[in-house]
């Protein structure tokens, strides 16, 4: 039997692990269209699963905390992803 209260609070980590990519991708420049015109969304879909499993969410949390704008940080399992988007839009 499944334990509700566990199940929650994955489901919680889950959302907060998406608001900070939507919260990333502003800050770097990145806008949601542009991700998913890279390859018909595909990019899209696994940074967001990279997000989902990323390791670093206190240091995204605390960075994007003190940035209204910067760069993609190596922290970020997307940076490479973010990177190239910003360098077509060059």
């Amino acid at each position: 039997m499944k334990n509700a209260r566990l199940d929650g609070r994955l489901d919680l980590a889950d959302f907060h692990r998406k608001v900070l990519m939507d919260d990333m991708m502003p800050v770097v420049g990145v806008g949601l269209l542009d991700t998913i015109d890279v390859d018909g969304a595909q990019s899209y879909v696994r940074a967001r699963a990279n997000c989902r499993k990323c390791s670093s969410t206190l240091v995204c949390r605390d960075w994007l905390a003190e940035h209204s704008e910067g760069e993609p940080q190596d922290f970020c399992p997307n940076a490479s992803l973010f990177r190239a988007i910003k360098g077509r839009d060059s």
